[in-house]
């Protein structure tokens, strides 16, 4: 969400392959178990499935946390919150599950994300966050009840330009230490070498010279979890 792949040389993120798959497929299969789909940015080369909705955050390449509101705006309205969805039932689930584009192994995150989720006491927590072994907090990574980030998308304002501490600030986030390849991102060459990911077509034969997997884009979803 809300970069321009500079570093890579304008290449989008997204579109680039770990064994055979563009890491937008892999977060979007990631999130796979909520009820609604939404990915901020543009979806490039990447296929996704029929149920996932595609939005660009306003103005385009305003930042993540303009990302998210504009992926939570997409989703359908609260049980209780004014609105025809609301009224017919199709409404959201109490969590948001927050996903960069560029997280290639994202998958390994989400079962102990969820369990922190669902074992935090709702009194005292807004949510929960992955936390890499080098101490920072992935904001990026984290799942959050809907009403809470609802609360803190409209106290913050103009959003353009603003940064994910900002957004999440006011949260109480839970944090979940999680070494490993699961944190790994993508925003330079370098990194797209250390996790395997190349900018070829799905059968590898593309230019290995450039192998590599943010700002890309990334799925907000919601459900049992975006």
């Amino acid at each position: 969400m809300g970069g321009r792949a500079e570093r890579l040389g304008g290449i989008a993120k997204g579109d680039l392959r770990v064994d055979g798959t563009t890491l937008l497929e892999r977060v979007v299969a990631a999130a796979g178990m909520a009820r609604h789909r939404v990915v901020v940015g543009d979806a490039g080369a990447t296929e996704l499935p029929g149920d996932v909705v595609v939005v660009r955050e306003e103005p385009p390449f305003s930042g993540p946390a303009a990302g998210v509101a504009a992926g939570v705006a997409a989703l359908p309205p609260r049980p209780g919150v004014a609105g025809e969805d609301a009224a017919a039932g199709d409404a959201a689930a109490d969590a948001v599950l927050l996903l960069a584009g560029d997280l290639p192994f994202v998958a390994e995150a989400i079962p102990p994300l969820l369990a922190a989720f669902v074992g935090a006491d709702a009194a005292r927590a807004d949510g929960a966050m992955i936390v890499d072994e080098t101490g920072r907090a992935q904001y990026l990574t984290a799942v959050v009840r809907r009403a809470a980030l609802d609360d803190a998308i409209a106290a913050a304002g103009r959003l353009e330009g603003a940064s994910m501490r900002r957004l999440v600030a006011a949260l109480r986030l839970v944090d979940v230490a999680l070494p490993g390849r699961a944190t790994m991102d993508v925003d330079t060459w370098a990194d797209a070498r250390a996790v395997g990911a190349t900018a070829g077509e799905a059968d590898g034969t593309g230019d290995g010279s450039r192998s590599a997997t943010g700002a890309a884009p990334g799925p907000t979803t919601e459900g049992a979890s975006t």
